[in-house]
């Protein structure tokens, strides 16, 4: 039955009470139709508001799930610069040693121009996009006091955190090879190097030099700057965790809504 004839039938079962003078009976039966069009009214609204709260968390899920993929790439980029950045420090604090000899030996040489270059920036470049996304949708508010909003506010600090400290890190670094370019430092020990590779006889000839380019204050101070990365290491390993924490509180609560 259309709501057109539902009005049809109504309309006539009052017209049949007032001609049958049954006020009484009527009265009621008004009573009656309004109680009926109140529920109708609340169970659309019901349903209304059903409807709006399963579109929203279906909305709430596509963030969630966009930020989780997001950080699946973070703990590749997390796990490429910590091995970086540990075999960095490594060779940082191998150079530091060196410097100390007296004598340079040929591995020495090699090692500290074929292996690693101090004078290298690299930063870690986390995915935002997710997290930027939910934050300007307005469904972040949706996530209030649970333990989500607590490991995203978390992980995204402590992001902010590592950002400072590779800034500081690298401008460090910059400034002091913009000193060893100046004083040929850095292209000098590479034209020796090639020099050695060509023929090792020539290695004793350049010996008092080497020393000296090693010792060149712009290389001893990069590598003193980067030998010391354990706060840096230590904060790749804290949203490591919370990003793994992370991954698995998005799944309880897609998986608990459905």
């Amino acid at each position: 039955m259309t709501s057109e004839q539902m009005i049809k039938f109504f309309r006539k079962i009052r017209q049949k009470l007032l001609t049958k003078n049954k006020f009484s009976k009527y009265l009621l039966y008004a009573i009656g139709e309004i109680l009926l069009v109140v529920i109708g009214i609340l169970l659309a609204l019901q349903i209304n508001n059903w409807n709006t709260s399963n579109q929203e968390t279906k909305e709430l899920h596509n963030h969630l799930k966009n930020i989780k993929n997001n950080l699946q790439a973070d703990l590749i980029g997390i796990k490429e610069i910590s091995i970086f950045r540990d075999s960095s420090s490594s060779y940082s604090i191998n150079f530091l040693r060196l410097t100390q000899k007296e004598k340079i030996t040929i591995e020495d040489l090699y090692s500290t121009v074929s292996k690693y270059d101090v004078f290298v920036d690299n930063y870690f470049k986390p995915r935002k996009s997710g997290f930027e996304t939910l934050k300007n949708s307005g469904y972040i508010g949706k996530l209030s006091g649970t333990k989500i909003e607590i490991k995203l506010n978390d992980y995204y600090y402590i992001i902010d955190k590592i950002s400072e400290y590779e800034e500081s890190l690298n401008n460090t670094v910059e400034s002091l090879e913009i000193i060893a370019h100046a004083d040929n430092n850095k292209i000098r020990l590479f034209d020796i190097y090639n020099e050695v590779k060509k023929d090792v006889s020539n290695f004793n000839l350049y010996q008092n030099e080497i020393k000296e380019l090693i010792n060149h204050p712009s290389r001893k101070g990069a590598n003193l700057r980067n030998s010391d990365n354990e706060e840096l290491l230590q904060f790749y390993s804290q949203i490591e965790q919370i990003a793994n924490d992370l991954m698995s509180e998005i799944d309880k609560a897609i998986n608990n809504s459905n």
